[in-house]
């Protein structure tokens, strides 16, 4: 054995590993891509590498975009957070070298890693509904331990997709044991994205699928199913929609006075719907505290987790359950429902097994509560739209070459400030990649970048050919629209599970398209 292919089968062997622990392991894939830097190293072949290094435009970009990076250190003031944030990038510029300068892993190869990484997901998706159905209150946020909620929903995205290529591609050749399996997975992933309240990925798996079925698959009785599948959820959404907001009997009669026990009730008639009712009617302050407390071990003022008052959670659970706020609503609670209010339940419908549900009611309330309060902070969607506008101000006050490579959360901090925005004296990011971009290298900056990427999707000229788009396979296809699409919701480059997500798929590139 030739010292390139013992150095090949290492690479093979990184390259598997790679996939599961990216999901799993934070040290594990720090030291993975390390490993695979050293290979790439020790391998040598550095004429057929440098050849490879020529050829490659996607490769060319990447390293494009870390050298902006360094040269955004140039007008930073944040020097020591600039530098910092080069240390963290290092794997947008290794794994793509490394990746791009190696042959494509293809044939069973690529079968056998895609498969363990597919295996590798699934299993991880199973531990998290384990989680979720053992562990009493615990945020789906934190379902799956090893990886955030966002970045893994991605991963259960490049499932479907490789699913797809079982089922429809031209590996057609596989057992119908398998093809079937896949499709459960597939089914799987969906229903395990609605369980982690994935928007993000969601709509990354209707959008890229669509995309797949349209111009790779073109399977028309798959299309009929994609629609139906579609349409049911859309259906459902606006069936819950219309629950949320359809009225109940106590909010439609005329408003009482006062208590059973004769105390006056408070009525806002601001108009604010959750489950039906109106929540800042019939509230009587004096009976709550009272009753709660005689209920409770947990004082009626104090808070709980994340700092929230337990008196409005209290308001709020009552509301859902159309019940007044006062002693004999409190009164009327189980034992289980008061537990559940103590654990920051502000809503039966967060407890129920039905995902879709939660999903609608929780982003309904975001929204009743902005129109109502202009709350914003602990709101996904509502939070997003505040910091980009604060990035957007920031970006126009920078146009040009944007505040440098350690200044963008500085900046961003700044004009949420003086904007007074809701999120200041937060410590988030922007939440959208886009916008990061622009607002670390500016418009010039960020046009050198789109330059150099999408001259990465264009087929060099030669004297047989004029120049055309690269054809790309269905697994880059999937893979590229689910990374651009990320984009727009998060911030994917700035943690390694992101940046590992957004290199991995090199190695299985379509040959043809180099």
């Amino acid at each position: 054995m030739t010292r390139s292919e013992i150095h090949r089968r290492i690479y093979i062997v990184l390259v598997l590993l790679l996939g599961g622990c990216m999901v799993t392991s934070v040290f594990a894939t720090n030291l993975l891509w390390v490993l695979l830097g050293a290979n790439w190293l020790l391998e040598g072949r550095w004429r057929e590498k440098w050849q490879m290094f020529k050829d490659s435009r996607l490769l060319q970009a990447f390293l494009t975009l870390y050298l902006l990076f360094i040269v955004g250190l140039l007008w930073t003031t944040n020097l020591h957070h600039g530098l910092s944030v080069l240390q963290d990038k290092l794997p947008l510029v290794v794994v793509p070298l490394v990746m791009l300068t190696s042959r494509p892993l293809t044939g069973h190869t690529r079968n056998t890693i895609l498969g363990a990484y597919a295996i590798t997901v699934t299993v991880v998706s199973v531990i998290g509904l384990v989680r979720l159905l053992t562990i009493p209150d615990l945020p789906y946020r934190n379902a799956v331990p090893y990886i955030s909620h966002i970045r893994f929903a991605l991963n259960c995205c490049m499932v479907v997709f490789l699913a797809f290529a079982a089922v429809l591609g031209k590996g057609g050749h596989y057992p119908k044991a398998v093809r079937l399996l896949a499709a459960l997975v597939a089914a799987w992933m969906l229903c395990f994205l609605v369980l982690l309240r994935s928007y993000t990925g969601i709509a990354v798996l209707t959008v890229t699928s669509l995309a797949l079925l349209l111009f790779r698959y073109r399977n028309w009785r798959l299309m009929v199913l994609w629609v139906a599948v579609v349409g049911t959820l859309a259906t459902m959404t606006v069936l819950e929609a219309r629950n949320y907001y359809r009225l109940v009997p106590l909010a439609t009669e005329p408003l009482r006075a006062t208590t059973d026990g004769g105390r006056p009730y408070y009525h806002a008639n601001d108009g604010m719907v959750e489950n039906g009712n109106y929540i800042n009617n019939y509230i009587c302050t004096e009976e709550l505290r009272s009753e709660w407390n005689r209920r409770s071990s947990i004082d009626y003022d104090d808070t709980i987790d994340g700092g929230i008052m337990i008196k409005y959670t209290l308001v709020r659970y009552l509301n859902a359950l159309g019940l007044t706020k006062d002693s004999a609503g409190v009164a009327a609670l189980t034992d289980e429902q008061v537990h559940a209010i103590e654990h920051n339940q502000a809503n039966p419908v967060y407890s129920s097994h039905n995902p879709l549900r939660k999903m609608v009611y929780t982003t309904l309330f975001e929204v009743e509560c902005h129109r109502y309060t202009q709350a914003v902070k602990g709101f996904t969607m509502l939070q997003r739209l505040a910091l980009w506008r604060g990035t957007a101000e920031v970006i126009k006050e920078n146009r040009w070459i944007g505040v440098g490579t350690g200044d963008a959360d500085d900046e961003l901090h700044a004009m949420l400030e003086s904007m007074q925005s809701p999120m200041a004296g937060t410590t988030m990011r922007c939440h959208n990649q886009y916008l990061l971009l622009l607002e670390s290298f500016g418009i010039v900056g960020f046009a050198l970048l789109a330059f150099f990427f999408l001259r990465a999707l264009r087929r060099k000229a030669d004297s047989t050919s004029p120049r055309r788009a690269v054809r790309l396979s269905s697994l880059m296809l999937a893979w590229l629209l689910t990374v651009l699409i990320s984009f727009l919701t998060e911030d994917t480059l700035d943690t390694l599970a992101g940046i590992l997500f957004c290199t991995y798929f090199l190695a299985f590139r379509d040959p043809e398209a180099e």
